[in-house]
């Protein structure tokens, strides 16, 4: 097994209403140590992430607001395995999503 720090995703545009940010892939775990949404649009954006789709047992972000210019930042510890993936439904485009951590293949 290799073990590989890395970014895992990103920067990459997250867009408006439902998307995948990021799918795994098979054999492979990544544990995810930060994340990072910027907005870069001029007015607030709502958005909200989830495991493997955005339903409420989903979500490891609920719904929030993040003010033109600002940023949002997850400094934990998140585990996924194969192709799990990272979704997001935003209220319009203007933001980046990047997630760093391990990738062990």
């Amino acid at each position: 097994m290799t073990d590989t720090l890395k970014r895992i995703t990103g920067p990459a545009n997250i867009a408006n209403g439902t998307s995948t940010l990021f799918t795994g892939t098979a054999a492979h775990t990544y544990t995810i140590k930060s994340m990072e949404i910027v907005n870069n649009s001029a007015g607030a954006i709502t958005i909200k992430l989830g495991i493997g789709g955005v339903a409420d047992a989903n979500l490891i972000l609920p719904t929030v607001s993040i003010d033109a210019g600002g940023k949002a930042e997850y400094d934990g510890l998140l585990v996924l395995t194969g192709t799990e993936t990272i979704q997001a439904v935003a209220s319009a485009t203007g933001m980046t999503f990047t997630a760093s951590g391990l990738d062990q293949s």
